[in-house]
């Protein structure tokens, strides 16, 4: 067995783990935007001007303004236990990483790891591969908790859409780089003859 074939567990892995990373953060997207959505109405609602045109009773905009603090409140908590699984995630991630650089230590001969043998990678691509997935997701996972912390009641819509765009775009994480895994998992599949 190549080298490289013995870091497919690991890839496999990563793969699907790059799923899981995607899905996760989907959905922390959409909890970050609910909130954000909910701080623009309470603007809005809180205006007892605005309020007064809509409804003529004065305890229904108290009631509607306790609703959308507590959905404000539903919305960050969700997207904090999505933070939880992304966390699960960035861990899995760095021990498929360490487990690659055991088998790449446990190479005979280091310098053949990082030697292309036909066209599979090598153990060091796929070593080098598993950890730019790794601290990609770790860095953007260190942007996006204290990102969340920021929305706050007092926060302006403006600020918050600008947070919440930046958040969704994911300046830590290169498509480009995480591609590359997604090629070695294909490179390295068994292949029928």
């Amino acid at each position: 067995m190549s080298a490289a074939a013995a870091a497919v567990p690991q890839i496999a892995k990563a793969a699907i783990l790059w799923i899981e990373w995607n899905s996760t953060h989907g959905a922390c997207c959409q909890a970050l935007s609910s909130a954000v959505n909910i701080l623009e109405r309470l603007e809005v609602l809180s205006d007892a001007r605005m309020f007064a045109h809509v409804c003529q009773q004065p305890d229904v905009q108290q009631q509607v303004l306790v609703k959308q603090l507590a959905a404000f409140n539903k919305a960050l908590a969700l997207l904090h236990s999505h933070h939880e699984a992304l966390k699960g995630t960035v861990r899995e991630f760095e021990r498929l990483h360490v487990e690659a650089v055991r088998s790449l230590r446990a190479a005979a001969n280091l310098e053949a790891a990082a030697e292309p043998a036909g066209p599979q990678p090598t153990l060091v691509e796929c070593v080098e591969a598993l950890q730019d997935m790794w601290v990609m997701c770790k860095n953007e996972l260190l942007l996006k908790i204290p990102a969340a912390g920021l929305v706050t009641l007092d926060l302006s819509p403006a600020d918050a859409a600008a947070l919440l765009a930046c958040y969704q775009s994911q300046p830590n994480v290169l498509p480009a780089k995480a591609n590359v895994v997604l090629a070695l998992l294909k490179e390295t599949a068994p292949r029928s003859n």
